[in-house]
């Protein structure tokens, strides 16, 4: 795959990956029973630069440790957007429309301008 060509990477539950493998993603990491081990995967994505979106599992990202949960937050690149579990979306998270516009500064997912 050619460097200038992002990668998406999920971070997750079997059912979480499981659902990015059938619609064709590579590069799938599930998660460990440990906080620490999730912590330095995370990071280790975080720091390859093949990857553009780093998909997470919600409840996997609330349980880290909060500077880096504050370098997910802050970081351009890769996008890191949690999503929710198959219980449904924790109330405190940002929607995935959110975090998109925070990290790249427009809606992707807006209106079409009118005419």
């Amino acid at each position: 795959m050619p460097h200038d060509v992002s990668q998406i990477a999920v971070l997750g539950d079997s059912s979480l990956i499981t659902g990015f493998k059938l619609s064709g993603v590579q590069k799938l990491y599930p998660a460990s029973s440990s906080t620490e081990e999730n912590e330095k995967l995370l990071s280790q994505l975080m720091a390859d630069d093949s990857i553009g979106l780093i998909i997470v599992g919600e409840e996997l990202l609330e349980g880290i440790d909060w500077r880096l949960k504050r370098k997910v937050e802050d970081a351009a690149k890769p996008v890191v957007v949690s999503v929710p579990s198959r219980q449904g979306p924790m109330e405190q998270g940002e929607s995935l429309a959110k975090l998109i516009k925070r990290a790249l500064g427009f809606d992707i997912m807006g209106k079409e301008k009118k005419k």
